[in-house]
C-alpha cells in the first residue's frame, strides 16, 4: 500500500497531473471493488466462503467441486 506522499508523487509528477496514473489506479480500484459486491461463483479467482452461500448465490448450480 502507497503512503499519500508516495501517492500525490506519482498523480503530481513534473507538478502535472499524470492522468494515466490516475485512471490506472481508478480501474484497480474498480476491480477491488467489483470483486467485494459480486457473488461467488466457486472458481479460484472467486471463491465462496461456504457451500451455502454457494447455493444461495447460485441455486441452479450442478453438483461438483468448487473453491471455498
Amino acid at each position: 500500500m502507497l503512503s499519500q506522499e508516495e501517492l500525490q508523487h506519482l498523480i503530481y509528477s513534473s507538478n502535472h497531473l499524470n492522468y494515466t496514473v490516475v485512471w490506472a489506479l481508478l480501474d484497480s480500484l474498480s476491480r477491488e471493488l467489483q470483486a467485494l459486491v459480486e457473488h461467488p461463483n466457486g472458481t479460484k479467482s472467486n471463491p465462496a466462503t461456504t457451500c451455502k452461500e454457494l447455493l444461495l448465490a447460485h441455486p441452479g448450480l450442478p453438483d461438483g467441486q468448487y473453491y471455498i
